[in-house]
């Protein structure tokens, strides 16, 4: 049989293509023998890192903060405090308490004071308007000789290292009577013991002996701070997203 030269050249081209192949064949097989395989790292979310072995319940919120700022006060419900700790909205809440108090020094006093110590703002203004209606010269003699002065009419004996000044300073009384009352809550577990504790001393509520008037004196706490909380809603509240969103206030747009 007569074999033309095309057909030898299409030979030459099949063994060629052939030879390659193998090559690549035997490129692949030793670089799946000889080469490590690589390290696969399974993904784990942050539930899967909790352990749930245990029988209590996990807080979304703690998660949360793992990979993301997410206000403490929101997740307790105090909007106020929530606000206060958010740039974008900082300055409602200040607005707000300063037209509470009339007076500049004595809102920021206060506001500083609750947000370092954790206390919802309405309780905290609560406590400072029925103590002293806001007015930091505010006296008052009690029976035993002591004296209560100034904005949270913190008592000369109960604080005997404050000078007179030190009392009539809104800072300062701010800052005492604002870290009492943390004391308070600490030891009474919420703000109706609390509150009794401030008035008549720890000793008394927890002997059952709380008088009278302090029972008054915390229902009028109780209705003023429900009174602030239903005005900042309206005031303050209803312009913000206060739901959980990592930690993000974001003003409602009209």
């Amino acid at each position: 049989m007569r074999i033309t030269s095309e057909s030898t050249e299409f030979s030459k081209v099949c063994c060629g293509t052939f030879v390659l192949l193998c090559i690549y064949a035997t490129l692949a097989i030793c670089i799946a023998v000889f080469l490590p395989a690589p390290k696969v790292i399974p993904f784990t979310s942050i539930a899967q890192n909790i352990d749930m072995t245990t029988d209590e319940t996990i807080d979304v919120g703690i998660v949360f903060d793992e990979v993301s700022y997410v206000s403490s006060s929101l997740r307790r419900g105090d909007d106020g405090l929530a606000l206060y700790r958010q740039p974008s909205s900082r300055a409602a809440v200040e607005w707000f308490y300063m037209n509470e108090t009339g007076e500049r020094s004595v809102a920021m006093a206060i506001l500083e004071q609750a947000d370092k110590n954790d206390i919802p703002l309405s309780l905290a203004f609560a406590l400072a308007y029925t103590e002293s209606r806001y007015n930091v010269r505010a006296v008052n003699h009690n029976t035993n000789t002591s004296i209560d002065r100034g904005l949270f009419q913190l008592n000369s004996n109960s604080f005997p290292q404050l000078t007179e000044d030190d009392f009539f300073n809104a800072a300062t009384s701010a800052r005492y009577g604002m870290s009492h009352l943390r004391f308070c809550l600490n030891i009474a577990g919420n703000a109706v013991p609390a509150l009794a504790m401030y008035n008549a001393g720890a000793t008394r509520v927890r002997s059952n002996n709380t008088p009278q008037i302090t029972l008054n004196y915390i229902g009028k706490i109780i209705s003023y701070k429900q009174m602030l909380d239903k005005r900042f809603a309206n005031d303050v509240l209803s312009f913000y997203d206060t739901t959980l969103n990592m930690g993000a206030s974001i003003a409602y747009q009209d």
